[in-house]
């Protein structure tokens, strides 16, 4: 860099260093903004082939196959335990009684203990 440059930066940098003040929260702005580290981007596809193939290892690498049996027999006996269970037996036996339930809950509450 050239020296006017480099006094250019450090005039910038003293002004906006007067400026801070913790009050307005200034610091922790300033703060993240000189920790920042960029991200590195990917390196960038230019040829169709390239693209194409760029493409094809991104989607191969997010669908892959199930190959351990055991996952599926574990998802199976999630359901069975949690999903297809009910909660309780139910007492209600006729409409009427259904509808005095659902009348004598409290608006604006989630059910379940406070």
């Amino acid at each position: 860099m050239t020296p006017q440059l480099n006094e250019w930066k450090n005039n910038q940098w003293s002004v906006t260093v007067e400026y801070i003040d913790p009050k307005d929260q200034s610091t922790s702005k300033m703060t993240k903004r000189v920790m920042r580290f960029p991200t590195p981007l990917p390196s960038l596809v230019t040829s169709v082939s390239e693209k194409s193939n760029a493409l094809a290892d991104s989607l191969e690498a997010q669908f892959q196959p199930i190959t351990n049996p055991s996952v599926p027999a574990l998802i199976e006996k999630f359901d069975e335990a949690y999903c297809l269970t009910p909660a309780s037996e139910s007492k209600i036996t006729n409409p009427d009684e259904f509808q005095g339930v659902i009348l004598g809950l409290k608006f604006g509450r989630a059910p379940g203990p406070n």
